[in-house]
């Protein structure tokens, strides 16, 4: 009974997590013609830390045992700001070229790269459904970018996200094999280390100007809260399940895509998003067993 109820608030957990980071598409998207990519990253990612440092002060129960990081610990970490960093360059590279909505359903590839990952590297096996859902989402990726029988420009753009599905497929089971560290705490510690590489950059290029103060809000929802759930949810589900959950943020960005910028809805995207939710569903029903 307590493990059904595990599982099922692990569910809730990484359900909110897709909601709130199918918006970080959307806020690139908006503000990408008027701020830099570093400077925007640079600043959501600050939200990020600092609002989840101040979550984690505010919280009663600490441990600083568990908060401890033991030097077998170390190379993950880092790890997982390498690849949050390098991940995160890539999607708002794609950003810029193509439509919010296309990069939002391609992000469904993060699932498959996390049990790929999993399987390959953390000896995490792969279900039946699982390896379905791969099928499927991998079959709505080639039909969303060919057009007329001909691979699309979009294609070359498309691979960078999910070359960034790659590196957060890495980094979520790394942050999975350390999820016992304080959510919060960890979660700002990361957000805060790929602020400051950014911020780096940000200086070295001279940029000094604040704009848009508000992405350090948006960044908090996003990168910070959003995550924060992520990290929650792996305690319960474990990362390739979280994950299954976590992808209909795909699905989430797209349509809020299709709603805010008033983007083309084409039979080839229709296709494509039904393959990748079946896809989703099958993988997820074995979190429901």
């Amino acid at each position: 009974m307590r493990d059904k109820i595990k599982k099922h608030v692990g569910f809730l957990f990484a359900l909110g997590a897709a909601f709130l980071y199918a918006f970080v598409v959307i806020i690139e998207k908006a503000y990408i013609n008027d701020i830099s990519s570093e400077k925007m990253l640079f600043l959501m990612y600050l939200g990020g830390g600092v609002g989840l440092y101040i979550i984690h002060l505010s919280t009663k129960k600490r441990s600083s045992i568990e908060n401890k990081i033991t030097r077998k610990e170390v190379p993950k970490i880092i790890g997982i700001v390498v690849c949050e960093l390098l991940a995160s360059i890539l999607l708002i590279e794609a950003v810029k070229k193509i439509d919010s909505s296309l990069v939002s359903l391609l992000l469904v590839f993060e699932v498959i790269m996390t049990s790929l990952c999993a399987y390959y590297i953390f000896k995490d096996p792969i279900t039946k459904n699982e390896f379905i859902a791969i099928i499927l989402v991998v079959l709505g990726s080639i039909i969303l970018n060919f057009k007329n029988g001909i691979l699309s420009e979009i294609g070359l753009y498309s691979l960078l996200v999910i070359a960034a599905c790659f590196f957060w497929g890495v980094e979520n089971n790394l942050t999975a094999s350390i999820s016992r560290k304080e959510p919060a705490f960890f979660t700002s510690i990361k957000c805060a280390s790929v602020s400051l590489l950014y911020l780096i950059i940000v200086l070295i290029k001279g940029d000094l100007s604040l704009n848009y103060p508000i992405l350090i809000l948006y960044g908090f929802a996003t990168y910070g809260f959003g995550i924060l759930l992520y990290a929650l949810s792996t305690r319960y589900l474990g990362a390739s399940k979280s994950m299954l959950v976590f992808s209909f943020s795909s699905i989430f960005g797209a349509l809020l895509s299709f709603i805010i910028f008033k983007e083309i809805l084409t039979y080839t995207f229709i296709v494509s998003a039904i393959l990748m939710i079946i896809g989703i569903m099958m993988a997820n029903s074995d979190i429901k067993k």
